[in-house]
This record gives C-alpha cells, sequence and structure tokens, in this order.
C-alpha cells in the first residue's frame, strides 16, 4: 500500500460504519432509491449483528489516520457438498469498498488478502463473491474466475439501477 493503513477485525462498535459503507457500496454501484438503502441499513446492522454472533460474519475495517476508509467481510455458508467442497462449508466474501478518496492506493487488495486468508486458514474449500464491473479486474487478477452460476430475481429491478455497459444491470452484479 502506498499510504500507511491498518487493517484489523471489526467489533461490535464498527457496525455502523460496516452499514455505512456498504450502503455507499450500492450507491457507487448506481443504487439510486434512498428509501430502499433506508430500508436495508437497519436490516443489515441486525444481520451482522446476529450473524457476527453466531460466528458465520466476520468483517475487517481498514484505518488510515485513526480514521476508517474501508472494509470487507467473510460469510460462511453451508452448502450441500460437492466433488470441489467435500465438507460444504464455503466462504463468501461481501462488501469490500474503500472510500472513493481513499481507492487505488491497494487497499481492497489487502482486505482481499485478509479474507481470503482468513478463509483458507478456517478450511474454507471454495471462497465466492459478487463483484461490481468496477472490482471485477482487481478479482481477476487475484485468481477468482467466472462461474456458471445463474440467478433468478423474482421481484422486477427497480428502475432505482443504473444500466451497466456490460448490458447487465447493477442488480444482477450486486451481492
Amino acid at each position: 500500500m502506498k499510504d500507511s493503513v491498518s487493517i484489523r477485525y471489526a467489533t461490535s462498535a464498527d457496525v455502523r460504519t460496516l452499514v455505512d459503507f456498504r450502503i455507499a457500496m450500492f450507491r457507487d454501484m448506481g443504487w439510486t432509491d434512498e428509501v430502499r438503502l433506508a430500508e436495508l441499513a437497519p436490516r443489515y446492522a441486525e444481520y451482522v449483528r446476529d450473524a457476527s454472533s453466531r460466528g458465520d460474519f466476520v468483517a475487517w475495517i481498514a484505518e488510515k489516520d485513526g480514521r476508517a476508509v474501508g472494509g470487507a467481510a467473510v460469510l460462511w455458508e453451508r452448502v450441500p457438498p460437492t466433488v470441489r467442497n467435500l465438507n460444504g462449508r464455503q466462504a463468501y466474501v461481501l462488501s469490500v469498498y474503500v472510500q472513493p478518496e481513499s481507492r487505488r492506493r491497494g487497499i481492497a487488495h489487502a482486505l482481499l488478502d485478509v479474507a481470503v486468508s482468513y478463509a483458507k486458514d478456517h478450511g474454507a474449500e471454495v471462497i465466492s463473491l459478487h463483484c461490481s464491473p468496477e472490482g471485477q479486474t482487481l478479482y481477476e487478477r487475484y485468481g477468482f474466475r467466472a462461474s456458471p452460476e445463474m440467478r433468478l430475481f423474482t421481484e422486477p429491478a427497480s428502475a432505482a439501477w443504473t444500466p451497466r455497459a456490460t448490458g447487465r444491470t447493477a442488480a444482477e452484479d450486486a451481492d
């Protein structure tokens, strides 16, 4: 990293910061429905508290000069065992976010290093994530590859999503 940034485990005192980063992430991806974002905030905060207390969610905060500038998390998922994942436990990396003024300094890569190392050290045979078009290059350089996963959204995409140049909507790219 070009700047001196430290990464630490997030605590219960960081839930608001994790929520704020997630909301900012969706805004950066083109979400404009502020009512929906306001509805998301308390639900995500409750989820983080609950999943953290069960040990299913671990997050990190990147700090520069004592100020939070980014974050990332790992969610543990139980899935049916497969030939590539016999233990049926996979890590899902989510909410990798760095504030705009701190981007292009290696912080997202450092957060990804911490999250992937944690997942591997705790037995993950599979690590997955969903990425925005802006983050795709980082993840591909790291070794993540596109998979044949498909999705069906049972609710029509909101007009609050801005279409992406890829022909997919931001909703299709979101985690």
